[in-house]
């Protein structure tokens, strides 16, 4: 029987989606720019749910496409926060894939009590840009240019062979969004993209775990080294023969990646007796 299931909530009085399920500490998954939660956590929600308080939300404009994108990752932390709320959470464990790594990168940079720690998957905190760059992306001609980019990098039937290890494993729903000639949450993305997101503190110590086979620009092996050598204290871990999306290719050892990372993070945070012993006190 299955632990997560789907909530209809409403947030600043529009409809919300998300995947609710276990029990212990919150663990919020932010999916990335492909599609929704399911696509990107149903294969390993089960597992963690048997650990851990699994909140997996549809992002706006691009999990949810029925509703309006937010237009920046300020807006989408925010959201996060009111999402937290409406569930009675006062802090959770972060885990973003591709732009959810952006998003929850930001999450924690502006709401570093509610964040407990960070998981960055194939993802990276996005760039802090001029604001003449919104400005100039809102014109036709540099936005269709960029669309045109995304398109060509990211999002159409080739980027397979290059985001994962084995294309046999994508999600039949990956597939189809890619084959669409305009996929509806582009336009929320382009939105996001354009706007930067704000300078992350180094401080924050972020578990990095990177499909090693990842071949998208920008998301090789390469750039988590270079991601890794970025944030001192981070931790870097490679899980072989998957891509972009390694909990989708490899459930098991993503599962086993991240709570041993949780794990390791709340004893180290917790009081110390005498002796270098945890406490037994309450």
């Amino acid at each position: 029987m299955s632990t997560v299931s789907l909530q209809e909530i409403a947030i600043d009085g529009r409809p919300a989606s998300v995947h609710v399920g276990g029990q212990g500490d919150a663990l919020l998954l932010v999916h990335g720019g492909w599609g929704g939660a399911s696509m990107h956590w149903a294969p390993v929600w089960e597992q963690l749910a048997e650990r851990a308080r699994v909140i997996a939300p549809d992002l706006p404009g691009v999990g949810r496409t029925d509703t309006a994108g937010l237009g920046s990752l300020g807006a989408y932390a925010r959201w996060l926060e009111r999402l937290l709320d409406a569930l009675g959470v006062s802090s959770a464990w972060c885990v973003g894939n591709s732009f959810g790594a952006a998003v929850v990168s930001c999450f924690a940079t502006q709401r570093s009590a509610r964040c407990k720690g960070l998981v960055f998957v194939n993802g990276t905190p996005m760039p802090s840009l001029p604001r003449f760059v919104g400005w100039l992306g809102a014109r036709p001609l540099p936005r269709q240019m960029l669309r045109a980019l995304m398109r060509k990098q990211a999002c159409n039937p080739s980027t397979l062979g290059r985001a994962f290890s084995d294309p046999g494993r994508a999600p039949a729903g990956l597939r189809e969004i890619l084959e669409h000639a305009n996929p509806p949450q582009l336009e929320a993305l382009i939105d996001v993209l354009l706007q930067g997101g704000p300078s992350a503190p180094l401080g924050l110590n972020p578990l990095i775990v990177w499909g090693e086979a990842d071949r998208l620009t920008g998301h090789t092996a390469r750039d988590a080294r270079k991601l890794h050598d970025a944030l001192p204290g981070s931790q870097l871990t490679f899980i072989p023969a998957t891509g972009h999306m390694p909990q989708v290719e490899n459930p098991d050892a993503f599962v086993d990646a991240v709570l041993r990372f949780i794990e390791a993070r709340s004893a180290a945070a917790r009081p110390r007796g005498f002796g270098g012993q945890a406490s037994a006190g309450a």
